[in-house]
């Protein structure tokens, strides 16, 4: 009867069940819910958005430099101005030197205050310059470069909402398999206890079933850990703390590429990946630097008109009125700048060098990702199908080794492996399906193809009355 110490309990057995019946969600959110939080709260999209518009400005701030400027300048100033006024009287000092002349004395000087102002107008126009017309060419890249670097993002959002969806399901998947092969083993458990207590066993079957049903809870704890940080990222992505989704339902459609044909997958991601954008506009943008660069070797000419009003105060010869116009042509011809253009030149090659051979090594990884996903999705779809029929045998499996097990052809230990069996291949066919439409979201994002309607048309496929709900891990 010692035996009967390791005998689990029905209500340490039903815990975690009573737990999550008690965890069952008010409100779940399906796909697209989580989708449409993320567009308005994701951190990482909203860097990506100022990042564009702020590259965007570029274009203005290049166009500025070829259109006509107009300034406005001022001054005015308060002056004192003091004038002495010469007096004279005759030298009555028969031994003065001067006598009988008349000379200065000092006299009362009086003060005249008045205001001096200057105001001036000036239009220039740059006539001919080279640097600042490819220097708006050039931003013109750098906001398409922006552009696709943008709608790159926005598709990365897709793909870690999805990717981020798909591992709660496969945590819960994981974490029901545990549970169902735990109370399976439990059942074992005492089915083995009673047939010990009443000696058609020995007590290795028992300890063997209670070795399993310890290694049962342990995936147990295990699992919901897993699950329960699996909600983790959705915080990050949403701002909000999700705690329940709903499921994906079983009939989600699993099929191969349209069209089944690799070269054309191949052909479409070199138009239209937006990784391979950017990197073709890096190269654009290189070239006009080139240009850029030349071009400090060519002189420049501006136009410019003024006009200035001055207003000097004071009376007599210091009080005037002037306005002057001008029109002007200012040119410069650069002769020497102690090499530096032509060592901007030489850098700017370099630069355009090291751009073409990004350009390749982005073309080549393209290809070579967009063939391996091509053959990933056709061994997906191969894959599903075998793990459901995985499934069916397992399943025969096990019910032939219970009924080999209660005649005596089969152990306790053989029993128990063909139940591992069963609920891997379980957790293997619902893992083999999600990995279908990671495999599916990723191919179509190197394509350029992948948009929020894919996200839109797999939240059709969520259950409705089907939720999972964040656990916290118990403690046994």
């Amino acid at each position: 009867m010692a035996a009967n110490l390791f005998r689990p309990s029905i209500n340490a057995r039903f815990l975690g069940f009573l737990f999550l019946i008690s965890c069952l969600p008010v409100n779940a959110v399906d796909l697209s819910d989580i989708y449409d939080q993320a567009v308005r709260n994701d951190p990482q999209l909203g860097a990506a958005k100022a990042l564009y518009l702020s590259q965007a400005e570029g274009v203005n701030r290049a166009k500025a430099g070829i259109l006509p400027s107009v300034s406005v300048s001022g001054s005015t100033s308060d002056e004192r101005r003091r004038a002495p006024i010469p007096q004279t009287e005759f030298d009555f000092d028969p031994t003065s030197p001067t006598f009988g002349n008349q000379i200065p004395v000092p006299g009362n000087s009086p003060t005249e205050r008045f205001n001096t102002h200057v105001w001036r107008a000036v239009l220039s126009q740059p006539l001919f310059r080279l640097d600042r017309w490819y220097q708006f060419q050039r931003s013109k890249n750098i906001k398409a470069q922006a552009r696709a670097q943008f709608a790159s993002d926005q598709q990365d959002l897709i793909i870690r909402v999805a990717t981020s969806y798909l591992d709660i399901l496969e945590r819960q998947d994981a974490l029901s398999a545990s549970n169902a092969e735990r109370e399976a083993v439990g059942r074992e458990l005492e089915q083995v206890q009673q047939r010990f207590d009443v000696g058609l066993v020995a007590i290795t079957d028992v300890l063997e079933s209670i070795a399993a049903y310890d290694a049962a809870t342990v995936n147990v704890i295990e699992a919901e850990g897993a699950q329960s940080i699996s909600f983790e990222p959705l915080l990050r992505l949403t701002g909000e703390n999700i705690n329940s989704v709903l499921a994906l339902s079983r009939d989600f459609p699993v099929k191969p590429p349209d069209p089944m044909n690799e070269d054309a997958w191949v052909q479409a991601a070199l138009q239209h990946n937006y990784s391979l954008l950017v990197a073709r506009e890096v190269v654009n943008a290189a070239r006009r630097q080139i240009k850029i660069s030349k071009a400090g070797h060519l002189p420049t000419v501006d136009a410019q008109v003024s006009w200035t009003h001055s207003v000097f105060g004071g009376g007599g010869f210091f009080g005037s009125k002037i306005d002057t116009r001008s029109l002007a042509l200012q040119m410069n011809i650069p002769i020497y700048a102690g090499g530096g253009t032509s060592s901007a030149v030489r850098q700017s090659g370099y630069q355009l060098e090291q751009a073409q051979k990004n350009f390749d090594l982005a073309q080549r990884t393209i290809v070579e990702r967009t063939k391996s996903l091509y053959t990933a999705i056709n061994t997906d779809v191969a894959r599903v199908n075998a793990r459901l029929r995985g499934i069916e045998s397992s399943q025969s499996a096990l019910d032939a080794t219970q009924t080999g097990y209660e005649v005596g052809t089969r152990n306790i230990v053989d029993v128990l492996l063909a139940q591992q069996r069963l609920y891997l291949s379980q957790f293997q066919y619902a893992s083999a399906r999600y990995q279908y439409i990671k495999d599916t979201f990723s191919l179509k994002q190197l394509v350029g193809a992948l948009s929020p309607d894919d996200i839109y048309d797999l939240n059709n496929f969520t259950q409705g009355e089907n939720t999972i709900s964040r656990i916290t891990p118990t403690t046994r």
